[in-house]
């Protein structure tokens, strides 16, 4: 089992120029790329100014995007072509589409307004107060009267009304109705009021005939027609997509908007582009079958690095122990002289967590939630390792669901042995502690500092031991004093041209070491501290829930275990990262290597534009504005 991180693979491609945002797509895609240029004998790529026609882009996107398929943009199977080529083409297809789609789109628009209005003359219908009046007589009247309805949120109200206006008011969950019949300036003279109030008016239509009930049929019979077109005119819009290649006349664009924010500078001749950097593909089996199934023309090899580049470091792990990664990530990269800890987090950050969170049936809700969400956020995977050791704690516990009465301890009850309980985790932490000082030993053995360790920092090692040792036998003091020699005599020897004044620095050192060492040390009791609050906290909910209904017991059960699984989640999981960043990675770990950092892959719709308004039935009053998205090129 290697615990070095491994070097990034310097890789290189050699691409047909037209082909070079097809290539750079399809490496983006593997995630295990990053550029970096290196080339003495080419120029750099100059791109055109596409300022202009990304423009002309943005206008189109701002007044069609709502109509074009917003996800499964493909672009042009075929890769290749200049950027300016590209960009005429895919603006060509969006030309073409629009001069066919514009009288489908004007009328479709037309028909959701007509729409949203005869739901919201429907709504008034459906509660009109005077059920036996003619509304068929309000589309009648002439110059001397004006018939208007107003669209009113539900809680607003008119502080007066002119007495020549009769006015009818309908009110539903959603909006308040106002029917004004009068003289025209008097119901105009309504208006500016009405606009403060976020009023909308409706005309009635002509068509309308007979009292509510036989008026809310007619609309219901011109909602269903409306309709039937909109469904006729939404299938031509979709046949004009295919039919013009909308997915990929947007997929293209949305390649290039990529290129040209990402690509500023690679190396070009008049027919090919040099494409250089690292990968963490380290075989390179992921790199050529993307090229491959990309159709890219290109020469792809991975020669040694140039000396003069610094490789990015890889954490190459298995499965099981990927999730662990981000605890090394907390501090930067590991070096290539640095152990990456992830593979020994594997088993320590679970035995810690489960010790402070023993229960078996809290533990398997802590499995279920890392199953269900590990996909949406990658880091609650470590609930999986971390809940199934607190399974196994809950059976040495014998705790279920904060219950010790359902199964026996395979071990101990925690508050009836609380010393043991706190006993343990100090014998695991001076492991741990010990483990950090040999991990730094091999770490001084891959940087060629192993002479220089051996003789002042494998004395502490062994004096910590033997300081140890002292509480189970006296004859430890002979190995104390024998460690104290090896680390003096190591200290004068690697600085003998400073005499004997060395020696109280060195002394001075070696106290301040073991201080941190003990106070690391102690500080794992805190894990033995944990699991007792842990234990307490689940008799304090047994206790209220004791002597009381079965129905107000299981209640208290369940809020209790609710809090339980947040609150001690939480902080048990805060308390495992201290420990494993403060005690043990301090030993060690200083996180110098170079981070990777993989080219992003372009994202699956164009930037330009902005995002679908709401559907036309809905109310108006209910609106906000929408601001287009500015794009800056």
């Amino acid at each position: 089992m290697s615990l070095r991180p491994v070097p990034a693979r310097w890789f290189e491609l050699l691409t047909a120029r037209d082909d070079l945002a097809a290539a750079l797509e399809a490496l983006a895609r593997t995630d295990s790329v990053e550029l970096e240029s290196h080339s003495d004998t080419t120029t750099q790529l100059v791109l055109p100014d596409l300022q202009g026609r990304l423009e002309e882009y943005n206008q189109l996107a701002h007044r069609y995007q709502r109509y074009w398929p917003q996800t499964a943009l493909r672009p042009s199977t075929t890769p290749g072509g200049r950027p300016q080529a590209i960009l005429d083409a895919a603006l060509e297809q969006l030309h073409a589409w629009r001069e066919e789609a514009d009288p489908a789109i004007a009328r479709l628009e037309a028909l959701r307004a007509e729409q949203a209005d005869l739901d919201l003359l429907a709504e008034m219908l459906a509660h009109f107060p005077l059920t036996g009046m003619d509304l068929g007589l309000l589309g009648g009247t002439g110059p001397a009267i004006a018939a208007r309805v107003f669209v009113l949120p539900p809680n607003a109200r008119l502080t007066h009304m002119p007495p020549a206006v009769i006015h009818v008011w309908t009110f539903s969950d959603r909006h308040a109705f106002l029917l004004l019949v009068g003289p025209p300036a008097e119901v105009d003279s309504l208006d500016q009021e009405l606009a403060v109030l976020k009023a909308r008016h409706i005309t009635p239509p002509g068509w309308l005939s007979g009292n509510p009930r036989q008026c809310q049929s007619l609309v219901q019979t011109h909602r269903t027609d409306n309709a039937r077109e909109a469904e006729r005119l939404e299938a031509t819009l979709e046949t004009l997509q295919g039919r013009h290649q909308i997915a990929h006349a947007l997929g293209d664009i949305a390649r290039l908007e990529w290129f040209l924010t990402h690509v500023t500078g690679l190396p070009v001749s008049e027919n090919f582009a040099w494409v250089t950097g690292w990968t963490s593909d380290l075989e390179g089996r992921g790199l050529n079958a993307a090229m491959q199934g990309a159709g890219v023309r290109g020469l792809l090899r991975f020669p040694p690095a140039p000396r003069d580049k610094t490789p990015p470091m890889v954490l190459h792990n298995p499965w099981w122990a990927q999730p662990f990664e981000i605890f090394a990530r907390l501090l930067g990269t590991p070096s290539q002289t640095e152990v990456d800890p992830s593979r020994l987090l594997a088993l320590i950050v679970p035995l810690l967590f489960g010790y402070m969170f023993g229960d078996l049936g809290q533990g398997a809700v802590l499995v279920g939630i890392g199953i269900v969400l590990r996909r949406r956020y990658p880091f609650l995977r470590l609930l999986i390792a971390n809940g199934l050791s607190a399974m196994v704690f809950g059976v040495l516990f014998g705790s279920v669901f904060a219950r010790e009465d359902i199964i026996p301890a395979l071990w101990v009850h925690p508050m009836s042995d609380p010393l043991l309980v706190l006993g343990v985790p100090l014998v695991v932490g001076m492991g741990l502690l010990l483990l950090g000082l040999l991990l730094n030993g091999i770490q001084a053995y891959w940087r060629r500092a192993g002479r220089h360790w051996l003789l002042t920092e494998a004395p502490l090692l062994v004096l910590y031991l033997a300081l140890l040792g002292l509480f189970v036998t006296p004859d430890s003091v002979a190995v104390v004093l024998l460690a104290l020699a090896w680390y003096l005599t190591g200290s004068l020897w690697f600085q003998r041209h400073h005499g004997l004044r060395v020696l109280g620095t060195a002394l001075g050192l070696l106290v301040e070491h073991m201080m941190q060492l003990f106070i690391n040390t102690l500080s794992f009791a805190r894990v033995g501290a944990f699991a007792l609050a842990h234990a307490g906290l689940s008799l304090a909910v047994l206790g209220l829930a004791e002597g009381t209904h079965p129905i107000v017991t299981g209640l208290i059960m369940l809020v209790g275990n609710i809090v339980i699984i947040v609150l001690e989640g939480l902080v048990v999981s805060i308390q495992t990262t201290r420990l494993v960043l403060f005690e043990f990675f301090i030993r060690f770990l200083r996180g110098e290597g170079r981070i990777f950092h993989p080219l992003a892959a372009p994202t699956p719709t164009p930037s330009g534009g902005h995002p679908p308004e709401p559907p036309a039935s809905e109310a108006p009053s209910d609106r906000r504005p929408t601001e287009p998205t500015r794009r800056s090129t």
